[in-house]
């Protein structure tokens, strides 16, 4: 019976599958952002690759020469023929299901909205998840920007805007599937994060290091785009967001660094017309102290009243391009007012605005 057993046993292995179409990881080829433009009618569709090969070393600091990064480009009459076109230099198989990141200029927003994702969403290997930005510079340059020490691009703002975000809350990134969201949901305005590089802030030890920034966003609704606001107009949006985990105000007495806002807007009737308001209650700490007696309730009271001009400052310009930053309109919509989309929104049109601020600790340590 042995020899029996061994040939069956034999044949069997032989219908086993194997690892005949095995790829090495540095041989693949794998896109990690898309940028659209938009020119003379034609779409211009960049694709950021990065060599995976070095990315194990890089992430830690180790790598020697660092990841190499490719930037792709192709055109064409929509955005499926931009990205075939990609294919006739492209020289191995590229993978779609690593993209990280979605960014497009002012132009290619202003043409397509949402009409992008009805393209990319009918492709397996794409996903809602990656990180969607707007850029008024060049998409080459920003893919080809690098990170600290040689590590992999995958690692800068770029595709990881979140760990930014967390040490300072200023402009909240946004996914793709919160793009789509705020765009199908009645009244709601989305603000896409754009990025520009910066040539000032960093140094080597024998140049200049270009690195990525958030300086604004790109205002978009539903039936289309309103324009770009500055961070220097955004200070208000911060405290309406409850995802802000750690964002410093400067107010005379010192710098408090305040932390997860929660905020309410409610609609009510005044003379006749709508009218909204706000209440926000957010804590934090002191960071540092410019005078060196002030009270507790001193400190509250004037950063209430700093949040409070902030708010009201980033909704009049919002405006200015006829936004609704805090997005009004779906809080009139989901009270059901039959008008809520005729309802035209003015500065008086925030009425009262209540802010309560709780100092946690002054973090100061104390002396034994």
């Amino acid at each position: 019976m042995k020899p029996v057993v061994l040939i069956i046993t034999l044949c069997c292995t032989m219908c086993l599958s194997g690892c005949w179409d095995n790829k090495n990881l540095q041989d693949l080829l794998y896109a990690t952002a898309i940028g659209v433009d938009y020119k003379n009618k034609m779409y211009e569709v960049y694709i950021q690759t990065v060599s995976f090969g070095n990315v194990a070393k890089s992430e830690t600091g180790g790598g020697v020469n660092g990841p190499q990064v490719y930037v792709g480009k192709g055109r064409g009459k929509s955005l499926a023929l931009a990205l075939g076109d990609i294919y006739n230099t492209v020289q191995r198989r590229i993978y779609w299901s690593h993209v990280r990141t979605y960014l497009f200029t002012e132009n290619a927003i202003q043409s397509g909205g949402d009409d992008y994702f009805d393209n990319l969403k009918r492709y397996r290997e794409f996903r809602y998840t990656p990180w969607i930005f707007g850029t008024k510079g060049s998409i080459e340059e920003i893919f080809k920007t690098p990170s600290f020490f040689q590590m992999s691009p995958i690692t800068n703002l770029l595709g990881q805007p979140e760990e930014n975000y967390l040490q300072r809350s200023f402009i909240k990134p946004l996914l793709a599937q919160e793009y789509q969201i705020n765009l199908n949901e009645p009244g709601e305005t989305a603000k896409v994060p754009t990025l520009t590089i910066d040539t000032t802030a960093w140094q080597s030890e024998k140049k200049t290091e270009e690195k990525l920034k958030i300086n604004g966003v790109f205002v978009v609704r539903k039936n289309g785009f309103q324009g770009w606001m500055a961070n220097s107009q955004l200070s208000g949006l911060r405290w309406m967001e409850k995802e802000t985990t750690r964002s410093p105000i400067e107010i005379k007495p010192a710098i408090i660094s305040l932390e997860y806002p929660k905020s309410k807007i409610t609609v009510t009737e005044k003379d006749g017309k709508t009218v909204f308001n706000i209440e926000v209650n957010v804590t934090g700490n002191i960071v540092e102290l410019l005078d060196s007696h002030p009270s507790e309730q001193e400190l509250q009271k004037e950063a209430e009243e700093q949040i409070i001009k902030e708010i009201r400052a980033t909704f009049e310009e919002g405006l200015r391009i006829e936004a609704d930053l805090y997005n009004f309109r779906n809080v009139m919509f989901k009270k059901k007012m039959k008008n809520w989309q005729d309802i035209e929104l003015t500065s008086s049109s925030l009425n009262q605005i209540n802010v309560h601020v709780y100092i946690q600790h002054t973090g100061e340590l104390k002396k034994m």
